[in-house]
């Protein structure tokens, strides 16, 4: 097997995880956009759906699937007392080893909520009560774990940890959340502190690693009231770090939600798009630089956001499921649906409730938006087009009897080797779309 060295567009700062080109090997794949680029992958479906590969049981959660190799990485949850780590074979779905950890308590929304981190020799993950874990690949076994709320004084925000560990260089980052210490980083292999930040306040996303003005940062949204303790504070923060000492380079308040879950998204070396639900809207931040001192500035806010995942930007536009709490009932889903914007903010066209998809996940493969419906997990692939929306395919894998109700099939989606993995509340499928 041929493997390469994936520097995701950093200048000075290479990720030192090899991989091979179609991996997904943590949140949002390869190069954290949901984006890949696959040869010779076609939508035709004319002839039938694609066909289901394995589904297997697990438990309740919103946390989706990395793949590395041949195996597939799922962070499970036995509902008050444990995390699992579950490793499945890629071809068949059988379960290869599993390690858990004891994770006493209830979540508001049970389960697991964060996609594993794997390299070549290990497995990161972040669970719900603030637990930070080095599993070993070979020997199944524990290397180290942080428990980032007793250590660090972590504050379990509203719906528990749901951030992602994020692999930068030789280290790994975590969200303490605490009212000493915001993000921290340690030692991929040992587990021992490298750095860590300021506080944050509380959030719910991952933090995303990117070049922006020539300089490798690490970006991060969280609530800026709980920060601060200024009540007049915006609902959110934006918050840039260097990776190797987590010192600030830079923050700036935005008009977004206080309960922030999709990471900011590069839209170029200057500009960053921003997105939240619970009526939050979506942002366009610009940054200038003299030296080490930055300036921001919000170009544009429309009332529209993506409550649970990022969108996707494609040759200039940008493509978001605007579906949230405010819009869920039937009677506004009109205000909802897959969204295109421009760089200006200017909504091009929107699909309202026809469909709706709920909030359901959304990836890019080529040139084409894979999307399932949080509802019932329908799966709809869209091409990515500022014309207006072009469904070329749809398939129902799941099977669900209730359509009214939502089946919070939320978990992101993977795609490696040819396979779609997608999960719900009560299973985890896997579907050849190669």
């Amino acid at each position: 097997m041929i493997h390469a060295v994936f520097t995701l567009g950093l200048s000075s700062l290479a990720l030192f995880t090899t991989f091979a080109p179609n991996d997904w090997p943590w949140f949002q794949g390869p190069h954290r956009t949901g984006q890949i680029e696959v040869e010779g992958l076609e939508f035709d479906w004319s002839e039938g759906a694609p066909a289901l590969a394995w589904r297997v049981a697990t438990g309740p959660g919103y946390g989706g699937a990395a793949v590395h190799g041949d195996e597939v990485f799922l962070l499970d949850r036995e509902v008050g007392s444990k995390d699992i780590l579950r490793v499945f074979d890629l071809a068949t779905g059988a379960e290869k080893w599993s390690t858990a950890y004891d994770a006493p308590g209830r979540l508001n929304f049970s389960g697991s909520r964060t996609v594993p981190s794997v390299d070549e020799k290990r497995v990161y993950t972040s669970g719900g009560f603030g637990h930070l874990t080095c599993f070993d690949r070979a020997s199944h076994e524990i290397l180290w774990q942080i428990d980032m709320q007793d250590l660090y004084g972590g504050e379990p925000p509203r719906f528990g940890w749901s951030g992602s560990p994020l692999l930068v260089g030789d280290l790994v980052i975590g969200t303490v959340l605490g009212e000493d210490v915001g993000l921290l980083a340690v030692q991929r292999e040992s587990g021992e502190e490298e750095w860590v930040t300021e506080p944050v306040g509380h959030s719910h996303s991952t933090p995303v690693l990117m070049e922006l003005l020539g300089k490798d940062q690490i970006l991060f949204i969280s609530n800026a009231e709980a920060a601060t303790g200024e009540e007049e504070a915006a609902q959110a923060r934006i918050s840039s770090f260097n990776p190797t000492d987590g010192a600030l380079n830079w923050n700036t308040d935005t008009l977004l939600t206080r309960l922030p879950i999709p990471a900011p998204v590069k839209v170029d070396d200057s500009h960053v798009f921003l997105t939240g639900g619970y009526r939050g809207g979506s942002s366009l931040l610009q940054l200038a630089r003299s030296g080490d001192d930055y300036d921001t500035k919000i170009l544009f806010h429309i009332e529209r956001g993506a409550q649970v995942h990022i969108p996707m930007l494609h040759d200039g536009h940008l493509y978001l499921l605007a579906n949230e709490n405010w819009n869920d009932s039937r009677a506004r889903r009109k205000e909802g649906g897959l969204m295109c914007l421009d760089l200006k903010g200017k909504e091009l066209w929107r699909t309202k409730d026809a469909p709706y998809f709920g909030r359901g996940n959304m990836i890019q493969i080529n040139d084409h938006l894979v999307i399932q419906d949080g509802y019932d997990g329908v799966l709809r692939v869209a091409k990515s087009t500022p014309k207006g929306y072009e469904q070329v395919a749809e398939a129902d894998f799941f099977q669900v009897e209730n359509e009214r109700e939502d089946g919070q099939m939320w978990a992101p989606m993977a795609f490696a080797r040819g396979k779609l993995l997608l999960r719900s509340q009560d299973e985890l499928l896997c579907v050849r779309l190669q």
